[in-house]
């Protein structure tokens, strides 16, 4: 059952992951990579990896693949008009997966590290994402909060920079002063 499973959502990750780059429409590309990064969740959900599995969904569905998805919007890719014929790429293509799959079955044959055999040093039965919350809000929390930060200021500038005043305020409206008005009152102008 959990074989079929895992078949059925490897599958799923290649088949979406060709999607992906064979898609001609922008939209629907990142469309198929967020079922690509939910199938890989659901892949190390199996594999109980929880916590990637969580961070695969929250990272890279959550924010990246949609900051993809607005930035299609945002930039109205649909008016460009799409290449010409690509099949001229095939051979680089087929000649970059091949040195990738050889890579894999190398490292594959490798073995694991020596880093594996890292152990946490909590007592009794833990899950991944409770030891790592437990590291994460205990040693590094001001980590933690300083990164927040970073991606609120970050969220903010990209906000500002994407914000067009003068589509809600035209220039030609009267804009008010507040120091004109209060000045004139004080001093009965």
């Amino acid at each position: 059952m959990l074989e079929g499973l895992f078949y059925f959502f490897a599958l799923s990750v290649i088949l979406s992951g060709i999607m992906v780059i064979s898609a001609f429409n922008p939209v629907h590309s990142v469309f198929w990579l967020i079922l690509a990064f939910t199938s890989a969740s659901a892949l190390f959900i199996l594999l109980e990896v929880e916590f990637i599995a969580l961070m695969f969904l929250i990272v890279y569905v959550g924010a990246i693949a949609i900051l993809f998805l607005f930035v299609i919007m945002m930039l109205n890719l649909m008016d460009f008009e799409m290449g010409g014929d690509m099949s001229n790429f095939l051979a680089t293509g087929f000649l970059i997966g091949v040195v990738f799959l050889i890579n894999c079955r190398v490292v594959s044959h490798l073995g694991r590290p020596s880093f594996y055999s890292f152990s946490w040093d909590f007592v009794g039965k833990t899950t991944n994402i409770e030891v790592i919350g437990r590291v994460l809000y205990t040693n590094y929390y001001y980590l933690f909060i300083l990164a927040s930060f970073i991606l609120l200021v970050a969220m903010v500038g990209a906000i500002v920079l994407t914000h067009d005043r003068e589509s809600i305020v035209p220039s030609s409206l009267k804009r008010q002063t507040i120091f004109a008005q209060i000045s004139r009152q004080l001093w009965g102008k």
